[in-house]
């Protein structure tokens, strides 16, 4: 698989007056750590990052970085850990990344999407997605971009948990309490009205 090229530049000196001079210049301050490297103060383009954010992977997407700053050169492939962006221009300020290979473990959250109509809909069932993003552990170079359960045959009462979720071979949903994920009930007017009639036919 191909990850995007982010070119970056090694960075020595800090502070904020030198971080406004990169911004304006349509750079961005970073930071590289993990794996077998040492912490490096970087320099990426503002909008070579933001592009992978904003892209189908997001913040979970594996990223090519190649580092020069005349002296210790390096090409790695990272995730970016941490961002920060303005509150008023949502322009990025700073961006961690974090050193990974293909078969990295790490945690990640993926959005959560339902496809097809449920079996039990016909019938009045209101399908209800409770969970948009689930937490999993799975292989750096291989996060899926979303997880997607098909609703087709469930049935009404039927209940998909987190630890149901249909995921890729390798990756496990992470949680403390086995949440419903995706439900499918009557409404409970609707339900209220079916056991009036069924007082009525009794009498």
């Amino acid at each position: 698989m191909e990850h995007p090229l982010i070119l970056a530049k090694g960075r020595n000196i800090v502070g904020k007056g030198v971080a406004r001079k990169l911004r304006a210049m349509g750079f961005v301050p970073a930071v590289l750590y993990g794996g077998d490297g040492e912490t490096r103060g970087l320099v990426v383009n503002s909008k070579a990052v933001t592009d992978v954010l904003k892209g189908k992977g997001g913040r979970n997407s594996v990223v090519r970085l190649s580092i020069d700053d005349g002296k210790a050169s390096e090409e790695t492939t990272a995730i970016v850990r941490e961002f920060q962006v303005h509150p008023l221009k949502r322009t990025l300020l700073h961006c961690d990344f974090m050193r990974v290979d293909d078969n990295t473990e790490i945690k990640v959250r993926v959005p959560v999407r339902i496809t097809g109509k449920a079996e039990g809909e016909k019938l009045g069932a209101k399908l209800n997605l409770a969970v948009r993003q689930a937490n999993l552990l799975c292989k750096a170079g291989s996060v899926p971009d979303e997880i997607v359960v098909d609703v087709t045959n469930f049935k009404v009462g039927q209940v998909m948990t987190l630890s149901q979720l249909p995921l890729p071979q390798g990756a496990r949903a992470v949680f403390v309490k086995d949440n419903a994920v995706v439900t499918l009930r009557m409404p409970r007017a609707e339900k209220g009205a079916a056991g009036e009639e069924a007082e009525d036919a009794a009498e």
